[in-house]
């Protein structure tokens, strides 16, 4: 088995196989960490995996780097101040530097059954399930602000349930904000942080568990304190989508980003196998390969082949001269249908799965782009619906997306019913590059009366579905 040094973890990037060796050393004698499994990895700077000592299996969090002992200390004062408060918490066994001095290691008790609140919620097929997720979570959550405790990082991943029993991890962004009891002011804003990680189709919940959070507080119930609470999940539902939109445009654990005077890519990590690299090296190539869906003058759209999954290839074109000078000077459409395509994702709204972005540039002037995303087998909505005699639950659907869109001040831009794919799962939009998130309510109203009127002008020549559609759009909040 190979042993590892504080180096070779900087050096290593992304890429680090199990299994390795790592030496602490502990009062000056050598201590083996024999890891098997990786579980978290933040290139250069920390490890998180499963490590053998001494016969018996661990958690161990390696921090590198110039910074790794205020990391390793801030971890230790945060598992401090999870135990002071009263929250369970995996036992922190010992920690060490490693044997190269470029490192700490913090060696945590093994739960090797222990599965986060994270996967009970994404597993959870009742209400009566989540509820419970959400409400244990809030009793956690009340019980470190009853000490003046924040989880910055504040998220279900971060609690875990073994054998029966709820942990909280993850010291390293715990801190105490003030002398115990935190201020309400301080803890609905840590709250709405929790719940703006959830979609808006599950905002009615928080009323439901919010009772568990106060009476953990000790606080009498008040009607404005949830109205308080919904502007804090607003606030910071807005922060975190801007935050993962903005991740969307460069180099992060999630995409791969490379930027050139000529070009600038970026790519779902997951995705970017070595055909892949050719495909973003020359679409056009695998386009005319592929299955022509569409070929006008302001867009093509081809189904292609890569690495045995189907991706579905946007090109769009510039109709002549005139129209690419206007271009250049201006984000692209691929370049906003990839940022819209992540804020769906972000809102929970069911829409083609971005893969990658490719702009063709001269500096700062834009040309050329595609937008890759994953293809979603289906007919569109037009087609499914007219070859329905009696539609069943599809009408449904599409209105339940569409009011999905209004709890997101949300257009489309183009709602023709070809753009929406009747998948095995439900309809899933299609065409994001006119779609728009809207500040003012006002603002919202007048382009979604656009889609609204857009959206029946397809239903025509059925007025028995015009009917039932507009006794289900007659309902839409918004």
């Amino acid at each position: 088995m190979k042993t590892l040094s504080a180096e070779n973890l900087i050096n290593a990037g992304r890429i680090i196989d199990p299994p390795f060796k790592l030496i602490a050393n502990i009062a000056g004698a050598a201590c083996e960490l024999e890891f098997s499994k990786v579980l978290r990895l933040l290139p250069g700077k920390r490890l998180v995996g499963v490590a053998r000592v001494d016969g018996n299996d661990m958690l161990a969090k390696v921090y590198v780097g110039r910074s790794a002992a205020r990391y390793a200390r801030r971890e230790r004062q945060g598992v401090r101040l999870i135990a002071d408060s009263g929250v369970r918490t995996p036992l922190l066994k010992w920690h060490a530097p490693l044997m190269d001095g470029k490192g700490e290691v913090l060696a945590f008790e093994f739960l090797p059954d222990a599965v986060s609140l994270f996967e009970r919620w994404r597993e959870a097929q009742q209400e009566e399930a989540r509820i419970d997720v959400l409400t244990r979570a809030m009793v956690i959550i009340g019980k470190l602000h009853n000490q003046g405790v924040v989880q910055n990082d504040i998220h279900l991943a971060n609690f875990l349930m073994s054998n029966g029993r709820l942990y909280t991890i993850d010291g390293g962004d715990i801190v105490r904000r003030s002398h115990p009891p935190l201020a309400e002011r301080s803890s609905l804003r840590n709250v709405g942080m929790f719940f703006a990680q959830f979609f808006p189709r599950y905002d009615h919940l928080v009323e439901i568990v919010l009772p568990a959070y106060e009476a953990v507080r000790g606080w009498d119930m008040q009607p404005t304190r949830l109205e308080d609470l919904a502007r804090e999940i607003e606030t910071s539902r807005s922060r975190r989508k801007r935050l993962c939109i903005d991740k969307a445009f460069r180099d992060c654990t999630r995409f791969v980003c490379n930027k050139s005077l000529d070009r600038f890519v970026v790519c779902d990590r997951d995705a970017y196998t070595y055909e892949m690299e050719q495909v973003l090296a020359d679409p056009d190539e695998f386009m005319v390969q592929g299955q022509t869906l569409k070929d006008s003058p302001t867009s093509t759209v081809a189904i292609v082949a890569v690495s045995g999954r189907s991706l579905v290839i946007k090109r769009y074109n510039m109709k002549n001269f005139w129209h690419r000078i206007k271009r250049a000077f201006r984000r692209s459409r691929a370049w906003k249908s990839w940022a819209n395509a992540c804020r769906m994702e972000v809102v929970g709204i069911p829409s083609v799965k971005p893969v990658a972005l490719v702009e063709h540039r001269i500096g700062p002037l834009r040309g050329k782009a595609y937008f890759i995303t994953e293809y979603v087998a289906g007919p569109d909505a037009l087609a499914s619906i007219r070859n329905l005699g009696h539609p069943n639950g599809e009408l449904e659907a599409l209105t339940s997306i569409l009011q999905e869109l209004a709890d997101s001040q949300i257009s489309h831009g183009d709602m023709k019913a070809t753009n929406f794919v009747m998948a095995e799962q439900g309809p899933v939009i299609l065409d994001l590059d006119a779609m728009k998130e809207h500040g003012s309510r006002a603002s919202f109203r007048r382009a979604f009366q656009r889609d609204i009127k857009r959206f029946m002008q397809n239903w025509q020549d059925r007025p028995e579905i015009a009917s039932r559609f507009e006794g289900l759009l007659g309902n839409l909040n918004y």
